[in-house]
């Protein structure tokens, strides 16, 4: 930290006046971290960044006066949820403040019946809270992150791309998924913008660096019985091609299916009784699909080894084992392990699943997310690797694009240089109005408002991606 940003800081400081503030060291370094430790390449550039104080607004008057000092002072700015990311989203690469949305946890009303039900809720809500009083009136998200229990709704709007129940209702970027956005500008005033219809992709997945969420408006499903169900097989591709079957079948309602092979899967421990050694399939379908979803495992060959209510096996969702869940299993026993993120699309999605599976696979064994994207069904693959070095991750994803799967890079913080999220010169345009000192999260667009001696993460390497 340089003087003149250390003086800025404590001139803050001092403004807040009853504003809840903390400079304690300990709290600071937690505060400061997400999951970036996925990456072996972000761990070794990322460990040790940290912002010199925390900022927690009990209501959006002092997440504004927040805001209005840090403009004055120019101080920079990371807001944060839970810190649930996986690519450094909320590491604080200039210092400065975290701004902690947590208090901010007021659901501001819920409305609506059946396909016209919303609700909105304010950034800090944590997700598991607000699905839990939406169910009380038969009412729940179309989808969530594996971190449910532990992420809040701004952070999932600002961070994520898909999640639990994108196998019924498509990413969050689809049109109709995201339906508003509460944001407030950083300048000495800050302006209050509602953020609708095709603007949402200037805020959403853009890692807070184009203002402040302050509240979320997000469209509901109806409430369903879940059952949490396992499908295992001794040939992965039957599991690739009951997942595609399953994920394809318009009368069975489903929230998640996710085949993962075997070498993947003997890491879920409280699940091994179950699975065994085999290649498994881990889903989610409505109670009355139960019927479908047995009939539809005999033709394919499975067998159904797990079957309970949502969450009612040791008090742990099954989703829980999936999406970013799976990697993080592998990674509290082989710590060496990271990942790639894949997109199977087109003509023949299992092909490519297969021929990757099958020149791979050893090296690189798969774990599948069948979700939509624009209405089509499409596979995201995430293979789990033992890390040997940056050439191994490049050679991999040469290997994988030579098949046609496109890959993201999960291994820098750069906003566009992952593949999942593109920006354009309007983009750009909005981050400089809403944010014209350039204090929300800098450094995480590349050419655009990089901080001078950050790293850089592994933005050089390759991403075909599949930003649209």
């Amino acid at each position: 930290m340089t003087n003149a940003l250390h003086g800025a800081v404590a001139a803050l400081a001092a403004d807040l006046g009853g504003i809840s503030h903390d400079a304690d060291p300990q709290r600071l370094a937690v505060a400061s971290r997400d999951y970036y430790w996925f990456s072996p390449i972000l761990a070794a550039e990322l460990d040790g960044l940290t912002a010199e104080l925390i900022v927690t607004p009990r209501d959006q008057d002092e997440a504004l006066k927040t805001l209005a000092l840090c403009a004055r002072h120019r101080v920079p700015i990371t807001a944060r949820g839970c810190g649930t990311g996986t690519f450094g989203q909320a590491v604080p690469l200039a210092g400065g403040v975290i701004l902690d949305t947590t208090a901010l946890d007021r659901l501001v009303w819920v409305g609506g019946a059946g396909r016209g039900a919303a609700v909105r809720a304010e950034a800090g809500m944590p997700l598991d809270r607000l699905d839990e009083e939406l169910r009380q009136s038969g009412r729940e998200l179309r989808m969530h992150p594996s971190t449910k229990r532990g992420a809040t709704l701004g952070g999932f709007i600002a961070g994520g791309h898909a999640g639990v129940g994108s196998v019924q209702w498509g990413i969050l970027r689809d049109r109709g998924n995201i339906l508003g956005l509460k944001l407030a500008t950083v300048e000495e005033t800050p302006r209050i913008l509602e953020i609708r219809g095709n603007d949402l992709p200037t805020v959403h997945h853009a890692y807070g660096v184009n203002g402040l969420i302050l509240e979320v408006e997000m469209p509901l499903a109806a409430a369903l019985p879940w059952r949490d169900v396992i499908v295992t097989f001794a040939d992965f591709m039957d599991a690739a091609r009951f997942g595609w079957a399953l994920a394809s079948a318009d009368g069975i309602a489903k929230k998640l299916v996710a085949p993962i092979a075997a070498p993947l899967a003997r890491h879920f421990h409280e699940l091994t009784s179950a699975i065994g050694g085999a290649h498994a399939v881990l889903a989610m379908v409505a109670e009355e699909g139960g019927e479908a979803l047995r009939a539809l495992a005999d033709e394919h060959g499975g067998r159904l080894v797990f079957d309970h209510a949502e969450g009612g096996f040791r008090d742990r969702p099954l989703y829980e084992y999936t999406w970013g869940h799976t990697t993080l299993a592998v990674k509290n026993d082989v710590p060496e392990a990271t990942y790639l993120i894949c997109i199977f699309r087109g003509a023949d999605p299992l092909e490519q699943v297969r021929a990757v599976h099958q020149q791979f696979g050893a090296e690189a064994p798969l774990h599948l997310e069948y979700k939509r994207i624009n209405g089509e069904l499409a596979v995201e693959g995430v293979p789990v690797i033992r890390y040997t070095g940056p050439e191994q991750i490049e050679r991999l994803t040469q290997g994988f694009e030579s098949l046609g799967v496109k890959v993201a890079n999960p291994h820098t913080y750069f906003l566009q240089n992952g593949g999942m999220h593109k920006i354009d010169a309007a983009q750009i345009a909005f981050k400089r109005a809403a944010d014209p000192y350039g204090l929300m999260n800098p450094g995480k667009i590349a050419g655009v408002d990089e901080v001078a001696g950050a790293p850089g993460g592994a933005g050089h390497l390759r991403a075909s991606g599949w930003a649209y």
